[in-house]
Protein backbone atom coordinates (compact mmCIF):
# COMPACT_ATOMS: atom_id res chain seq x y z
CA UNK A 1 0.00 0.00 0.00
CA UNK A 2 1.22 3.60 -1.07
CA UNK A 3 0.15 5.85 1.82
CA UNK A 4 -0.88 9.54 0.23
CA UNK A 5 -2.38 8.26 -2.92
CA UNK A 6 -5.94 9.45 -3.73
CA UNK A 7 -5.72 12.27 -0.74
CA UNK A 8 -8.08 14.89 -1.57
CA UNK A 9 -6.46 18.46 -1.84
CA UNK A 10 -3.04 17.32 -0.53
CA UNK A 11 -0.03 18.64 -1.85
CA UNK A 12 2.90 15.74 -2.61
CA UNK A 13 6.51 15.62 -2.63
CA UNK A 14 7.86 14.83 -5.89
CA UNK A 15 12.34 14.08 -5.77
CA UNK A 16 13.68 14.73 -8.98
CA UNK A 17 16.55 13.39 -9.76
CA UNK A 18 19.18 15.72 -11.39
CA UNK A 19 22.74 15.59 -11.90
CA UNK A 20 23.08 12.74 -9.51
CA UNK A 21 21.54 14.88 -6.44
CA UNK A 22 18.02 14.81 -5.23
CA UNK A 23 16.04 17.81 -5.04
CA UNK A 24 13.20 18.50 -3.34
CA UNK A 25 10.26 20.20 -5.01
CA UNK A 26 6.46 21.00 -3.93
CA UNK A 27 5.02 19.18 -6.53
CA UNK A 28 0.87 18.64 -7.87
CA UNK A 29 2.26 15.01 -9.02
CA UNK A 30 2.99 11.57 -7.70
CA UNK A 31 6.58 10.70 -6.02
CA UNK A 32 9.40 9.55 -7.14
CA UNK A 33 11.38 7.32 -5.17
CA UNK A 34 16.03 7.56 -5.65
CA UNK A 35 16.97 6.15 -8.91
CA UNK A 36 18.03 3.16 -9.54
CA UNK A 37 20.61 1.96 -12.24
CA UNK A 38 19.16 1.20 -15.34
CA UNK A 39 19.74 -1.78 -17.26
CA UNK A 40 22.10 -1.28 -20.59
CA UNK A 41 19.03 -1.61 -22.50
CA UNK A 42 16.70 0.73 -21.35
CA UNK A 43 16.62 3.67 -23.09
CA UNK A 44 15.42 6.15 -20.72
CA UNK A 45 18.64 5.30 -18.46
CA UNK A 46 19.70 8.08 -16.20
CA UNK A 47 17.00 10.51 -17.84
CA UNK A 48 14.33 8.73 -15.40
CA UNK A 49 11.27 10.78 -14.69
CA UNK A 50 8.57 8.22 -13.43
CA UNK A 51 7.30 9.07 -10.09
CA UNK A 52 6.47 6.91 -6.97
CA UNK A 53 6.20 6.62 -3.45
CA UNK A 54 9.63 7.16 -1.19
CA UNK A 55 10.55 3.62 0.10
CA UNK A 56 11.06 4.10 3.95
CA UNK A 57 12.55 1.14 6.21
CA UNK A 58 11.95 1.42 9.92
CA UNK A 59 15.42 -0.10 11.13
CA UNK A 60 15.90 -1.35 14.47
CA UNK A 61 15.07 -3.19 17.22
CA UNK A 62 11.74 -4.90 18.78
CA UNK A 63 10.42 -0.57 19.40
CA UNK A 64 10.56 -0.62 15.66
CA UNK A 65 9.07 -4.20 15.29
CA UNK A 66 6.26 -2.83 17.94
CA UNK A 67 6.63 -4.71 20.96
CA UNK A 68 4.65 -3.42 23.99
CA UNK A 69 1.80 -2.66 22.21
CA UNK A 70 -1.05 -5.41 21.20
CA UNK A 71 -1.13 -4.69 17.17
CA UNK A 72 2.77 -4.25 16.90
CA UNK A 73 2.48 -1.39 14.69
CA UNK A 74 5.03 0.79 16.48
CA UNK A 75 5.36 4.50 15.65
CA UNK A 76 4.86 3.20 11.74
CA UNK A 77 1.11 3.48 10.89
CA UNK A 78 0.55 6.97 12.86
CA UNK A 79 3.93 8.48 11.04
CA UNK A 80 2.63 7.40 7.92
CA UNK A 81 -0.61 9.01 8.25
CA UNK A 82 0.68 12.41 9.53
CA UNK A 83 3.29 11.81 6.09
CA UNK A 84 -0.32 11.14 4.10
CA UNK A 85 -1.49 14.24 5.78
CA UNK A 86 1.32 16.30 5.23
CA UNK A 87 1.50 15.55 1.53
CA UNK A 88 4.18 12.59 1.07
CA UNK A 89 3.77 9.39 -0.19
CA UNK A 90 5.54 6.83 1.29
CA UNK A 91 5.92 2.72 1.16
CA UNK A 92 7.58 1.04 4.38
CA UNK A 93 10.11 -1.49 3.15
CA UNK A 94 11.87 -4.42 4.86
CA UNK A 95 11.87 -8.17 5.17
CA UNK A 96 9.52 -7.82 8.12
CA UNK A 97 5.85 -7.71 8.78
CA UNK A 98 3.84 -6.32 11.35
CA UNK A 99 0.93 -4.30 12.27
CA UNK A 100 -2.28 -3.14 10.87
CA UNK A 101 -3.17 -2.22 7.87
CA UNK A 102 -1.69 -3.42 4.43
CA UNK A 103 1.69 -1.62 4.18
CA UNK A 104 3.64 -3.30 7.16
CA UNK A 105 6.85 -4.03 5.99
CA UNK A 106 9.89 -3.15 8.28
CA UNK A 107 13.23 -4.15 9.44
CA UNK A 108 12.50 -4.34 13.33
CA UNK A 109 14.35 -7.31 14.99
CA UNK A 110 13.13 -8.03 18.45
CA UNK A 111 16.63 -7.99 20.84
CA UNK A 112 18.83 -6.96 18.33
CA UNK A 113 21.72 -5.07 19.37
CA UNK A 114 24.14 -2.95 16.82
CA UNK A 115 26.20 -5.41 15.79
CA UNK A 116 23.72 -8.02 14.57
CA UNK A 117 21.90 -5.15 12.68
CA UNK A 118 25.24 -4.39 10.94
CA UNK A 119 25.97 -8.24 10.56
CA UNK A 120 22.25 -8.17 7.58
CA UNK A 121 22.03 -4.82 7.10
CA UNK A 122 23.75 -4.90 3.59
CA UNK A 123 21.78 -7.81 2.60
CA UNK A 124 18.54 -5.61 3.77
CA UNK A 125 19.15 -2.49 2.30
CA UNK A 126 20.14 -4.60 -1.08
CA UNK A 127 16.54 -6.59 -1.37
CA UNK A 128 14.26 -2.85 0.20
CA UNK A 129 16.50 -0.59 -1.47
CA UNK A 130 15.49 2.47 1.19
CA UNK A 131 15.12 5.85 -0.38
CA UNK A 132 15.02 6.95 3.79
CA UNK A 133 16.10 4.89 6.44
CA UNK A 134 14.60 5.47 10.17
CA UNK A 135 17.30 4.82 12.26
CA UNK A 136 16.44 3.74 15.90
CA UNK A 137 19.25 1.25 17.10
CA UNK A 138 21.21 1.33 20.65
CA UNK A 139 19.19 -0.08 22.99
CA UNK A 140 20.37 -3.42 23.13
CA UNK A 141 23.68 -2.73 23.08
CA UNK A 142 23.30 -0.45 26.39
CA UNK A 143 21.51 -3.54 27.88
CA UNK A 144 24.31 -6.05 27.58
CA UNK A 145 26.70 -3.23 28.60
CA UNK A 146 28.43 -2.12 25.68
CA UNK A 147 28.44 1.28 27.03
CA UNK A 148 27.56 5.00 25.75
CA UNK A 149 30.82 5.92 24.12
CA UNK A 150 31.44 2.42 22.03
CA UNK A 151 27.88 2.00 21.46
CA UNK A 152 28.11 5.62 19.42
CA UNK A 153 31.09 4.26 17.87
CA UNK A 154 28.96 1.28 16.72
CA UNK A 155 26.19 3.64 15.52
CA UNK A 156 29.11 5.97 13.24
CA UNK A 157 29.74 2.49 11.78
CA UNK A 158 26.58 1.40 10.86
CA UNK A 159 25.72 4.95 9.73
CA UNK A 160 28.43 4.63 7.65
CA UNK A 161 27.61 1.44 5.95
CA UNK A 162 24.26 2.59 5.41
CA UNK A 163 25.61 5.50 3.44
CA UNK A 164 27.81 3.10 1.52
CA UNK A 165 24.67 1.19 0.19
CA UNK A 166 22.43 3.41 -0.58
CA UNK A 167 24.55 7.12 -1.59
CA UNK A 168 21.80 8.91 -2.24
CA UNK A 169 19.13 7.80 0.75
CA UNK A 170 17.98 10.11 3.80
CA UNK A 171 18.78 8.83 7.31
CA UNK A 172 16.98 10.09 10.15
CA UNK A 173 19.23 9.53 13.30
CA UNK A 174 16.87 9.05 16.48
CA UNK A 175 18.70 9.39 20.33
CA UNK A 176 17.17 6.51 21.90
CA UNK A 177 14.14 6.53 24.32
CA UNK A 178 14.79 6.10 27.96
CA UNK A 179 14.70 3.01 30.06
CA UNK A 180 13.31 2.50 33.30
CA UNK A 181 16.41 0.52 33.91
CA UNK A 182 18.19 3.24 36.12
CA UNK A 183 21.84 2.22 35.10
CA UNK A 184 20.50 1.35 31.60
CA UNK A 185 18.19 4.84 31.21
CA UNK A 186 22.23 6.51 33.08
CA UNK A 187 23.49 5.31 29.76
CA UNK A 188 20.91 5.82 27.38
CA UNK A 189 21.11 9.50 28.34
CA UNK A 190 25.12 9.21 28.12
CA UNK A 191 24.82 8.20 24.38
CA UNK A 192 22.19 10.13 23.15
CA UNK A 193 24.73 13.19 24.29
CA UNK A 194 27.20 11.83 21.80
CA UNK A 195 24.65 10.95 19.19
CA UNK A 196 24.50 14.60 17.46
CA UNK A 197 28.46 14.63 17.45
CA UNK A 198 28.42 11.52 15.79
CA UNK A 199 26.07 12.78 12.89
CA UNK A 200 27.52 16.09 13.05
CA UNK A 201 31.28 14.79 12.30
CA UNK A 202 29.48 12.45 9.16
CA UNK A 203 29.39 16.52 7.65
CA UNK A 204 26.05 15.06 5.36
CA UNK A 205 22.94 16.68 4.61
CA UNK A 206 21.32 13.85 4.00
CA UNK A 207 21.54 12.85 7.54
CA UNK A 208 19.53 14.31 10.27
CA UNK A 209 19.19 13.77 14.15
CA UNK A 210 15.48 12.96 15.61
CA UNK A 211 15.41 13.46 19.62
CA UNK A 212 13.25 10.49 20.98
CA UNK A 213 14.38 10.73 24.33
CA UNK A 214 11.44 12.57 25.47
CA UNK A 215 9.61 9.24 25.66
CA UNK A 216 10.43 7.43 29.25
CA UNK A 217 8.43 6.84 32.16
CA UNK A 218 5.00 5.96 31.79
CA UNK A 219 5.17 6.80 28.01
CA UNK A 220 6.76 2.92 28.44
CA UNK A 221 4.57 -0.37 28.35
CA UNK A 222 7.36 -2.07 30.31
CA UNK A 223 10.91 -1.08 31.37
CA UNK A 224 12.44 -0.49 27.40
CA UNK A 225 8.82 -0.43 24.97
CA UNK A 226 6.82 1.83 24.44
CA UNK A 227 3.04 1.92 25.17
CA UNK A 228 0.88 3.02 22.49
CA UNK A 229 0.91 6.82 23.68
CA UNK A 230 4.97 6.53 23.85
CA UNK A 231 4.77 5.17 19.96
CA UNK A 232 2.36 7.99 19.18
CA UNK A 233 5.25 10.53 20.32
CA UNK A 234 7.65 8.65 18.67
CA UNK A 235 5.42 9.01 15.14
CA UNK A 236 5.36 12.58 15.90
CA UNK A 237 8.75 13.66 16.34
CA UNK A 238 9.87 11.39 13.28
CA UNK A 239 7.27 13.26 11.45
CA UNK A 240 8.31 16.63 12.89
CA UNK A 241 12.44 16.41 11.89
CA UNK A 242 10.92 15.02 8.33
CA UNK A 243 8.45 17.67 7.43
CA UNK A 244 11.51 20.00 8.26
CA UNK A 245 13.75 18.05 5.67
CA UNK A 246 10.69 17.47 3.08
CA UNK A 247 8.96 20.53 3.73
CA UNK A 248 5.98 19.44 4.41
CA UNK A 249 3.12 21.48 6.01
CA UNK A 250 -0.41 21.32 7.52
CA UNK A 251 -2.19 19.77 10.45
CA UNK A 252 -1.75 16.32 10.87
CA UNK A 253 -3.50 16.21 13.96
CA UNK A 254 -2.91 16.91 18.02
CA UNK A 255 0.49 16.93 19.07
CA UNK A 256 0.58 13.96 22.15
CA UNK A 257 3.85 16.08 23.52
CA UNK A 258 1.41 18.57 24.55
CA UNK A 259 -1.03 16.28 25.37
CA UNK A 260 -2.88 16.49 29.24
CA UNK A 261 -4.51 13.68 29.29
CA UNK A 262 -4.14 10.17 27.78
CA UNK A 263 -4.59 6.85 28.35
CA UNK A 264 -1.57 4.85 28.80
CA UNK A 265 -1.22 0.76 29.33
CA UNK A 266 1.43 -0.31 31.95
CA UNK A 267 2.79 -3.59 32.83
CA UNK A 268 2.37 -3.61 36.67
CA UNK A 269 3.52 -6.14 39.35
CA UNK A 270 0.72 -7.76 41.05
CA UNK A 271 0.66 -10.93 43.96
CA UNK A 272 -2.04 -13.36 42.95
CA UNK A 273 -1.95 -16.34 45.61
CA UNK A 274 1.80 -15.14 46.93
CA UNK A 275 3.32 -15.46 43.85
CA UNK A 276 4.57 -12.07 42.03
CA UNK A 277 2.60 -11.69 38.60
CA UNK A 278 2.49 -8.71 35.72
CA UNK A 279 -0.64 -7.84 34.36
CA UNK A 280 -1.43 -4.94 31.66
CA UNK A 281 -3.39 -1.89 33.36
CA UNK A 282 -5.00 0.43 30.85
CA UNK A 283 -6.01 3.75 32.48
CA UNK A 284 -6.07 7.90 31.78
CA UNK A 285 -3.52 9.56 33.51
CA UNK A 286 -3.84 13.32 33.65
CA UNK A 287 -1.14 16.32 33.52
CA UNK A 288 -2.04 17.88 37.14
CA UNK A 289 -0.79 20.76 38.74
CA UNK A 290 1.21 19.66 42.49
CA UNK A 291 2.05 21.53 45.04
CA UNK A 292 5.62 20.72 46.08
CA UNK A 293 8.31 21.71 48.35
CA UNK A 294 11.69 22.04 47.64
CA UNK A 295 14.38 23.72 50.30
CA UNK A 296 11.28 24.85 51.96
CA UNK A 297 9.64 26.62 48.92
CA UNK A 298 6.13 25.54 48.14
CA UNK A 299 5.85 25.72 44.24
CA UNK A 300 3.37 23.95 41.59
CA UNK A 301 4.71 21.50 39.42
CA UNK A 302 3.45 19.50 36.50
CA UNK A 303 3.28 15.60 36.95
CA UNK A 304 1.29 13.22 35.70
CA UNK A 305 -1.33 11.47 37.83
CA UNK A 306 -4.58 8.74 37.61
CA UNK A 307 -7.08 8.03 40.15
CA UNK A 308 -6.58 4.88 41.28
CA UNK A 309 -9.75 2.59 43.56
CA UNK A 310 -8.65 0.80 46.23
CA UNK A 311 -10.42 -0.79 49.14
CA UNK A 312 -10.13 0.78 52.54
CA UNK A 313 -10.91 -0.77 55.80
CA UNK A 314 -12.61 0.82 58.87
CA UNK A 315 -13.56 0.41 62.22
CA UNK A 316 -17.48 1.54 63.04
CA UNK A 317 -19.55 0.42 66.12
CA UNK A 318 -22.51 -0.88 65.85
CA UNK A 319 -25.00 -1.43 68.97
CA UNK A 320 -22.44 -0.99 71.23
CA UNK A 321 -19.78 -3.38 69.34
CA UNK A 322 -17.10 -2.48 66.85
CA UNK A 323 -16.91 -3.70 63.19
CA UNK A 324 -14.44 -3.62 60.49
CA UNK A 325 -16.37 -2.78 57.25
CA UNK A 326 -14.62 -1.68 53.54
CA UNK A 327 -15.03 0.87 51.44
CA UNK A 328 -13.93 1.59 48.01
CA UNK A 329 -11.80 5.28 47.50
CA UNK A 330 -10.67 6.89 45.21
CA UNK A 331 -7.27 8.86 45.21
CA UNK A 332 -4.76 10.69 42.98
CA UNK A 333 -1.39 8.67 42.69
CA UNK A 334 1.80 9.14 40.74
CA UNK A 335 3.61 6.94 38.58
CA UNK A 336 6.47 6.01 41.79
CA UNK A 337 2.88 4.47 43.00
CA UNK A 338 2.58 1.88 40.06
CA UNK A 339 6.08 1.62 38.68
CA UNK A 340 9.46 1.84 39.80
CA UNK A 341 10.35 4.77 37.77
Amino acid sequence: MKYGSGLPGARRLGFKVTAGVLAATIVGVPQMAQAEPSSPGTAAGAKATAFQAMRVMPLGDSITLGTGTPTRSSYRMELAHRLQMGGMQINYVGSQSNGTGTDVQHEGHGGYNIDELSAELDDWLAQARPDIVLLHAGTNSIKEGVGAQASAVKLSALIDQIRAARPQAYIFVAQIINSRVPMERDDDRAYNRLIPKVVADKDDPLITVVDQSSIGGIDLHDLRHPNDFGYSKMAYNWYTAMAKVFQLSGYTGPNPNRATSARRCLAVKVVVNGQPRHKTDCRTWQLRSVTVTTDGVRHQVPIWQTLHTKKQTYRVRVHGKMQTRTRLVKKWIGPGDLLDI
